[in-house]
């Protein structure tokens, strides 16, 4: 089973964070954002993983080395994109890479505990060309959902038919008959036909709002999902933090970062290899090129 995680956007929103490292390549706790919706999917039978990129490609290169990409022993494509495709464009180029059956397709700033094996799980019963992962409790929720079928009647109230209930949560489950409604140009958004298939009756949804869900798409929802998420392990075993410094429980601290004594650190991300000045820090972003106060 083949995974499409999207990782060519720009991060304008996460600027200046985004001018060192793509959205998904961010730091959470002791991997990258991007290792640990790989994990999940793993669990749920996942291995092999597309990724497209654009801007930062030398990122990615260093982050899944040549010549032989791979996580955990998964294969990893890189896709990269001159320029962003956008939302469909992303998905038409890689289209030889697709193998047959449907493919997981996941926006890359996406920090979650979604279940996808409880999603492919309703992708497969439903008959639909694509499932949507939706939540009714945050966001902006334009997508309009019939709860008792478990279809999806409008988007963005483009229909005329429901303003919306719900929020589309960033992972989705496609079938490669979809491909053939591709337009012939390279850069598209893949809305309109998600449109049409909604009025075609074939696109389906379930709703995840017991689980936690953040979208890594700003420096303060950055934070804030490292300071809510429920982890255990906040200090990577290889920092080093002096006996003397102090912090508070919900800061992240990330490997080889040196925290002195004389340092005190209130809801605050360290990133890796970050030696911190002597200070007092509070709902910030250290990083060892720039600091971003909240």
């Amino acid at each position: 089973m083949q995974a499409f995680i999207l990782g060519a956007g720009l991060g304008t929103r996460l600027a200046p964070l985004s001018h060192i490292l793509p959205k998904p390549l961010m730091p959470v706790f002791d991997k990258p954002l991007i290792q640990h919706t790989m994990d999940r999917f793993m669990n749920a039978g996942v291995t092999e993983f597309i990724i497209n990129t654009s801007y930062l490609d030398f990122t990615w290169d260093k982050a899944f080395p040549c010549p032989s990409p791979q996580y955990r022993g998964c294969p990893v494509t890189l896709s990269h994109e001159n320029e962003p495709l956008d939302s469909g464009g992303g998905i038409k180029k890689i289209l030889p890479l697709w193998k047959d059956g449907p493919i997981i397709i996941h926006n890359g700033d996406i920090l979650t505990d979604i279940p996808l094996a409880d999603l492919l799980a309703a992708h497969h019963r439903s008959g639909n060309l694509i499932t949507m992962a939706l939540r009714s409790v945050d966001g902006n929720r334009n997508v309009g959902f019939d709860s008792e079928t478990g279809q999806i009647t409008d988007m963005r109230h483009a229909l005329g038919i429901n303003p919306g209930t719900h929020q589309f949560a960033g992972t989705y489950i496609m079938e490669q008959e979809v491909a053939d409604m591709f337009p012939q140009e390279e850069k598209f958004s893949i809305f309109p036909i998600w449109l049409e298939l909604v009025r075609q009756g074939k696109v389906g949804g379930v709703e995840f709002d017991w689980a936690n869900w953040y979208e890594i798409g700003s420096p303060e929802g950055y934070l804030q999902a490292i300071l809510d998420m429920p982890y255990s392990k906040r200090i990577h075993p290889t920092a080093t933090v002096s006996a003397l410094a102090e912090i508070s429980e919900d800061c992240m601290i990330g490997q080889d970062a040196h925290i002195p004594a004389n340092c005190e650190l209130t809801d605050c991300i360290v990133w890796p290899r970050t030696h911190v000045q002597p200070g007092s820090y509070s709902r910030a972003i250290i990083t060892p090129r720039i600091t971003v106060q909240l």
